[in-house]
């Protein structure tokens, strides 16, 4: 479905009506590790995405978390984590039946190298 929004940051949303199944995609906020050039207001943080969902039985929620953050102290890491486990804590306080799907990165053991900028 054409939102008319950056392609690469979105918001995007897909739709299938034969299995009635709706996808909400956006970029993280930052940081981000690409150039593409896209208005601040479309940047959201995971965790004030996830205190505006109302959730349910039939909502699942799916975000992968590390990427562009492995290239950062490990306590800024902790700290964005935090704040995401407070608001999937919150989501499921007030809807239990809410599917979270969380894939996270290994953080151990990474070296950092001017070349993979």
């Amino acid at each position: 479905m054409d939102l008319h929004t950056h392609p690469g940051g979105g918001p995007l949303m897909a739709v299938q009506l034969e299995n009635n199944t709706v996808i909400h995609w956006r970029v993280h906020g930052v940081p981000l590790r690409f150039a593409r050039v896209m208005p601040i207001i479309d940047l959201h943080y995971i965790s004030n995405d996830i205190d505006e969902i109302a959730g349910g039985p039939h909502a699942v929620i799916v975000f992968t978390y590390c990427a562009h953050l492995v290239f950062h102290p490990i306590t800024f890491y902790v700290f964005e984590v935090a704040k995401i486990r407070q608001s999937v804590v919150a989501l499921l306080s007030r809807a239990p039946y809410t599917t979270v799907i969380i894939k996270s990165g290994n953080t151990t053991g990474r070296k950092v190298s001017l070349l993979t900028f």
